[in-house]
């Protein structure tokens, strides 16, 4: 555009150069020089506006490109009760100071997650408990992970027992086994792809016969695994259970667990310690013999 207006103006003065004198009077020589001024201004603001534009989209190119703000971490969940030997029936309130921040808990020593129990009210205490926190918020970092362990007086609670699971010959998709952990698995020294030991914590029935009974091995597979270190913090482990032989039969399971070790100045590895509770579920419908 820039151009364009430039050669009109030079045409302009080209044809008025050519023109004769005494053809035109002083007024029409006068005007014709205002027209070729107001033509190049004209030339002059259209360039710089083209400058401007370009550098407009320049900047909004670069800014689309920028990080945006950093976020924040969700306040870790705090507990009502301190730590120690509590009275059985104790209840434990958790609490966030982030605004809207939703709390899972775990009470059996794996790490919560988003898939653990939601906290949606006190926690009882009945029993040795090992309580584990995280809060996580919308568009926030997730907490650190409080813990706080609890004691209760042995005597006075009832040892648990663990019901048998009976079916009426199909095993049912979305059934919840129990299982428990057999040995001692560390971070510092397992690797990906190395199997969890655990065996079934419950008789699995049909009727009145066992098809399933409580002690049968079952193997989960570790599928993250990073030791401990001063840079690297606690050390963790993750490990899934997908399957289950009975009678001969691989019965598809689904169930995942995560364990961290503990934070500090000398952070600790994840260690699985025999007899801690898993509960997987059954993927898809299974008949079974008695």
């Amino acid at each position: 555009m820039k151009a364009a207006l430039i050669v009109l103006v030079l045409c302009s003065v080209s044809a008025f150069s050519q023109t004769n004198p005494m053809d035109v009077g002083p007024m029409m020589q006068q005007q014709a020089v205002a027209d070729a001024q107001h033509m190049q201004d004209q030339a002059t603001i259209a360039s710089q506006q083209s400058t401007i534009n370009m550098q407009n989209m320049a900047n909004a190119s670069s800014s689309s490109s920028c990080p945006g703000p950093i976020i924040g971490m969700t306040n870790q969940p705090t507990f009502s009760v301190k730590k120690g030997k509590v009275v059985a029936g104790t209840q434990v309130r958790l609490k966030s100071a982030t605004h809207y921040a939703t709390i899972y808990y775990t009470t059996d020593g794996w790490a919560p997650g988003i898939h653990s129990i939601r906290y949606t009210g006190p926690i009882t205490i009945n029993a040795e408990t090992h309580l584990q926190a995280i809060a996580i918020a919308p568009n926030m970092i997730h907490s650190a992970i409080g813990r706080i362990d609890y004691t209760v007086d042995a005597a006075a609670i009832a040892p648990p027992q663990t019901a048998p699971l009976i079916t009426d010959g199909i095993l049912r998709a979305g059934t919840a086994l129990r299982l428990v952990t057999s040995t001692e698995v560390s971070s510092q020294t397992a690797q990906v792809g190395d199997k969890i030991p655990l065996k079934m914590d419950q008789d699995v029935k049909v009727g009145d016969a066992v098809v399933a009974a409580k002690g049968t091995s079952v193997d989960g597979i570790l599928v993250i695994v990073d030791p401990a270190g001063k840079r690297s913090g606690p050390g963790d482990m993750v490990f899934e259970v997908r399957a289950l032989n009975v009678q001969g039969k691989q019965i598809p399971l689904t169930g995942r667990e995560t364990l961290e070790g503990q934070p500090g100045r000398t952070p600790q590895d994840a260690v699985v310690e025999p007899g801690m509770v898993v509960m997987v579920s059954v993927i898809a419908d299974t008949p079974l013999k008695p």
